[in-house]
């Protein structure tokens, strides 16, 4: 192969929880980037399709994806929770319980989906649960592990110089140093981002990637569009 071969070749880094957040903050503030079940108009979060589109609309036409690691943690079975939040039963908090069956289902029908989508690999970490309840009876969790996941990842990739470029889906600080070992290994680093997000680019990531690559919605909606597969 001549050297030049694969001078685009592409790996993608999706911090998913911190992307989903982003996106549900510019949904609130951006009508038509939300999701309408009756026209099926915007971006679905929830729908695995939708959010490989959205990856793939920050891609220029000469780049190609080697792989997509997608980074994220299945929520605790109901089972679970009520080990580690005593105070939480059925007959007490009867929504709440409702609700976080429903959202278990939902997340984990789009975690199965999004797995076996093409060139799409799962990394999942783990999710760790407050014993008490906030002052809304919700369950206050966090991600563990994912950030160092993410790390490993990019570091492989990045020494057994498997790719050109880098694009990290996460404007999380903490992934400077990430970005600066595959700069290191001669790898571009690019951050992507909305155009009309309310959560920009912090400086230190700038600082640390080579490009900060920005979509409008109108160009992510009209990327959706254009596939006669969804719509």
């Amino acid at each position: 192969k001549d050297i030049g071969d694969n001078l685009n070749k592409v790996a993608i880094f999706v911090d998913w929880d911190n992307l989903r957040k982003d996106i549900l903050v510019t949904q609130r503030y951006n009508k038509d980037f939300n999701f309408d079940v009756n026209t099926q108009k915007g971006f679905d979060y929830n729908n695995s399709k939708h959010v490989v589109l959205l990856l793939k609309s920050f891609l220029e036409k000469d780049e190609e994806i080697y792989r997509i690691f997608f980074y994220t943690a299945k929520p605790k079975p109901i089972e679970e929770i009520l080990k580690t939040c005593k105070e939480f039963t059925q007959e007490k908090y009867p929504k709440e319980y409702e609700s976080y069956v429903k959202y278990t289902n939902r997340i984990n029908t789009f975690l199965e989906a999004m797995g076996v989508e093409p060139n799409v690999a799962m990394r999942l970490g783990v999710v760790k649960c407050n014993e008490q309840l906030d002052k809304n009876n919700k369950f206050i969790f966090g991600q563990k592990q994912v950030d160092m996941l993410i790390g490993l990842d990019i570091a492989h990739v990045s020494y057994q110089k498997l790719v050109d470029k880098i694009i990290l889906f996460s404007k999380d600080s903490d992934m400077k140093p990430v970005l600066k070992v595959a700069r290191t290994n001669g790898l571009m680093t690019i951050i992507p981002t909305l155009k009309e997000s309310r959560h920009p680019v912090t400086y230190l990531l700038k600082l640390h990637s080579d490009l900060i690559r920005e979509k409008s919605i109108v160009e992510v909606l009209n990327f959706l569009k254009d596939q006669d597969d969804l719509f």
